[in-house]
């Protein structure tokens, strides 16, 4: 005789801060308020293709902390790039041009 045992539920949790998600809209998202308005600002200085692609690093765990001991702040981004919050290794930042990649550190030391 089946038995009604509720399914293991699955805990909505934030992108960025990994905080657990209880309105519809940041569960939507995935995305709490907060960490929505810290994006925002964040983000405002670059172009919405830009932003998405940093956010998707982000969300993928491909930022990480680099050990370094000459530069404070220093993370690899895809395991290809070292970059800061203002500077990084790409070829579009040597070119002196705003990078994703800066902004997917920004963005991780924001959380």
């Amino acid at each position: 005789m089946p038995t009604n045992t509720p399914s293991p539920t699955h805990t909505a949790r934030c992108i960025r801060c990994n905080r657990t998600l209880r309105g519809a809209k940041s569960v939507a998202a995935g995305i709490g308020p907060t960490c929505a308005k810290k994006v925002a600002a964040e983000t405002a200085d670059y172009s919405p293709e830009q932003a998405a692609k940093a956010v998707r690093l982000v969300a993928a765990g491909e930022v990480v902390k680099a050990p370094s001991k000459a530069f404070h702040g220093l993370h690899l981004v895809r395991g290809t790039y070292y970059a800061t919050t203002t500077d990084c290794s790409c070829e579009g930042a040597q070119a002196h041009m705003a990078c994703y990649h800066t902004l997917a550190v920004r963005l991780t030391v924001a959380a």
